[in-house]
């Protein structure tokens, strides 16, 4: 039975899939399976893994319907044999190090969880190198259970840059035992952060590698509608308030406090985001006013912390159904983003 078994769930990769699974491949640390599941791929992603698992028999191929990421990882560990699990987005790749250096610590250290930084590349092409800088990984660092709840998964409530990524960590496998009741409320937006949450509460302890073993690749940006980003916003609002009604009653208010801004900031995403989309400029509107209707939004709005981060005036348009005033935010930011998208489809090009 291999130790580490790598999960690649992979959808429309055809461009990308073969640096990653090279590098996986490549590993100083060889006693692993790698585990290949395409979601349903339309172009020749499946035909590459075929072909590398002629190559290489640690490769298991699961080729299925397209389903999502979340139901795509679940299969993964499905067929896992190994007590340690990995994910790698097909987009990206790791340093040929990376599973070793980050097994021996899991073992030495005796942890549930292993966290290496990373970095954010522009492609393989324009290889420019962008480190995580954040306060995370200043140091290398044990956390028990205790500081795990209590600092790293309550980041996650307020903002704070705790990767919320299931790349770039190695887990013990018995952590994902019977866990999905929070991503599976979710369609797209978050499910990384979702499942980290629940799978982190059960973590005994964690480790912090500061060296950034991960490369994660920019560019895999779409500037396309989102259908669902509003139902994810609400839902993972739900989820958290779940969570700290549970787990952080002695904090419970400022907790509320933060999810409550971080729903409110991203709204204004979404007011962005429905002009991404084909709608008439009524068809956004009729829009907004469905969303400002929704009795989370309106929660959010009255909470204590709201009122004191805000301008009253993005508060009370909520509340008094100022439909032209949201419809300018929207319009405004994604004017403001132009030559972003710009930027980003041409990176997405050449990566």
């Amino acid at each position: 039975m291999s130790k580490v078994s790598v999960i690649v769930p992979i959808y429309n990769a055809e461009k990308k899939i073969e640096k990653c699974i090279k590098s996986i491949l490549n590993q100083t640390f060889f006693d692993l399976e790698i585990i290949l599941v395409n979601d349903g791929s339309t172009d020749e992603t499946l035909s590459i893994c075929k072909k590398y698992k002629a190559i290489d028999n640690r490769i298991v191929l699961i080729d299925k319907d397209n389903e999502g990421s979340v139901i795509t990882r679940r299969k993964g560990l499905e067929v896992s044999k190994a007590d340690y699990v990995m994910f790698v987005d097909a987009d990206d790749w790791i340093h040929r190090k990376t599973i070793e250096v980050m097994y021996s610590n899991t073992i030495n250290c005796d942890v549930d969880v292993t966290v290496c930084n990373m970095q954010k590349v522009l492609s393989d092409k324009l290889y420019l190198k962008r480190k995580n800088k954040s306060i995370y990984f200043r140091r290398e660092k044990i956390y028990n259970n205790e500081d795990i709840k209590n600092t790293l998964l309550t980041a996650y409530f307020h903002g704070h840059p705790f990767p919320p990524s299931l790349c770039a960590k190695l887990y013990k496998k018995e952590l994902f035992k019977d866990s999905g009741k929070y991503a599976k409320k979710i369609h797209f937006l978050g499910d990384d952060l979702y499942i980290n949450m629940e799978v982190l509460l059960k973590a005994n302890s964690l480790k912090i590698i500061t060296k950034p073993f991960y490369n994660y690749r920019l560019g895999g940006y779409t500037s396309k509608y989102m259908p669902y980003f509003f139902d994810d916003i609400i839902n993972g609002y739900t989820i958290q308030k779940e969570v700290i009604n549970e787990f952080y009653t002695e904090n419970k208010a400022a907790h509320l406090n933060g999810i409550s801004i971080m729903l409110l900031n991203t709204f204004k995403t979404c007011l962005h985001n429905l002009f991404c989309s084909n709608f008439s400029k009524l068809q956004i509107k009729n829009q907004i006013k469905k969303y400002i209707n929704n009795s989370i939004i309106l929660e959010a709005i009255d909470n204590q912390g709201s009122m004191k981060y805000f301008e009253m005036e993005y508060l009370n348009a909520i509340k008094f159904k100022n439909i032209d005033y949201l419809f300018e935010i929207g319009l405004n930011l994604y004017n403001s983003k132009r030559a972003e998208r710009f930027i980003r489809k041409l990176i997405s090009r050449i990566s």
